[in-house]
């Protein structure tokens, strides 16, 4: 992932004791792991925004690969005044089983989908709290 692109990382774990599986950081903290499964049909696991400049927004998607191991089409969309605002996101794929894709803009929902076509899937971006704020509400 870029640098300053968030406060995301990400590191993949291959399957040499078990399943493949990606674990998603936010500040430093484990957020997210998400563990190889053939199961399952979806591809898109997660969302999330954080602040950036002006009215943009750091983004972030994440999931698993399709069965055929195809990386996923990644649209982020969002409103300015009077239009849409839609851009496809550039996808990285993990440990040969996951992809991430990022972006910065003023987005608000992700769209997936299989490059052969087929059910998009689609979320809503979660908000990234703050590290800070969660550290001053635990104490007291």
């Amino acid at each position: 992932m870029p640098t300053g692109g968030g406060p995301w990382s990400v590191r993949g774990v291959g399957p040499g004791r078990g399943r493949a599986a990606l674990e998603l950081y936010q500040y430093g903290e484990l957020t997210d792991v998400l563990v190889a499964a053939r199961l399952t049909p979806h591809l898109l696991r997660g969302a999330r925004y954080c602040p950036s400049t002006g009215r943009n927004r750091h983004v972030l998607a994440w999931g698993r690969l399709a069965a055929d191991g195809a990386a996923p089409a990644v649209v982020f969309s969002g409103r300015r005044p009077f239009r849409r605002v839609r851009s496809t996101a550039e996808v990285a794929t993990v440990a040969g089983r996951f992809w991430v894709a990022w972006a910065e803009g003023p987005f608000d929902a992700v769209r997936v989908e299989h490059p052969a076509g087929g059910t998009a899937e689609r979320l809503p971006l979660e908000r990234v709290r703050d590290r800070h704020r969660n550290r001053d509400r635990g104490a007291a």
